[in-house]
């Protein structure tokens, strides 16, 4: 069926598909790639249809639109699609320099881009990280992670790392290569796109009871 607001009516379609198919992947031991997969369009769709430079102009003006600039104001940890559930294990920080070697990351002042010390998820946005999120699933900023932090292959999967390049300055672009750097625990992941797609879809019910009364 065509939807009449796809902006809202395919995330609720993917919730169903997301019902359906998360006990299989699970099964297979595919549940990072699966949370990934569905993050791309459930994630991507809502946010570039809802923004007022997307050429489809369905949501310019609309309640989605109003929502979702007020949302990207809020910070990430205590964001209204969490609806009172915790966020889980969220990292933000940077890597200054080449991406290819997880292990040798280092943030801004020296510190290890997985370590505590160089998070800083607490003051971050809904819109900053939003943007990480974006841009990586976009171009394929993608890596998975161990339980160290590092990309080993035939590890099992514990967290899932998000890049989005990013340079503060000129002097910056003209010397190095630096990142935005998101990472999520793997397990945390899929409740949130769940979470983001349930924010989405209650907008659409708002919206379509204000039309009706």
């Amino acid at each position: 069926m065509i939807p009449n607001r796809f902006a809202t009516e395919y995330p609720e379609r993917c919730l169903q598909l997301l019902d359906a198919l998360e006990p299989i992947a699970q099964d297979r031991d595919l549940f990072g790639t699966f949370s990934v997969m569905l993050a791309s369009s459930i994630l991507l769709v809502p946010w570039e249809r809802a923004s007022n430079r997307h050429p489809l102009n369905q949501e310019d003006g609309g309640g989605l639109q109003a929502a979702l600039k007020k949302l990207e104001k809020q910070k990430w940890q205590a964001a209204d699609f969490w609806a009172g559930n915790g966020p889980g294990e969220w990292r933000f920080s940077r890597i200054m320099g080449d991406p290819n070697e997880a292990r040798d990351w280092q943030g801004e002042g020296g510190h290890p881009s997985f370590s505590v010390d160089a998070n800083t998820i607490q003051r971050r946005s809904v819109g900053e990280v939003f943007r990480v999120l974006r841009n990586a699933l976009a171009h394929g900023n993608i890596i998975y992670l161990d339980k160290d932090g590092v990309e080993t292959g035939g590890a099992r999967v514990q967290h899932i790392a998000f890049l989005s390049r990013y340079e503060e300055n000129d002097e910056q672009r003209a010397t190095a290569e630096t990142y935005r750097l998101v990472t999520v625990r793997e397990v945390d992941f899929l409740p949130f796109v769940r979470s983001w797609a349930n924010w989405v879809v209650a907008h659409h019910e708002h919206d379509r009871e204000l039309r009706v009364a």
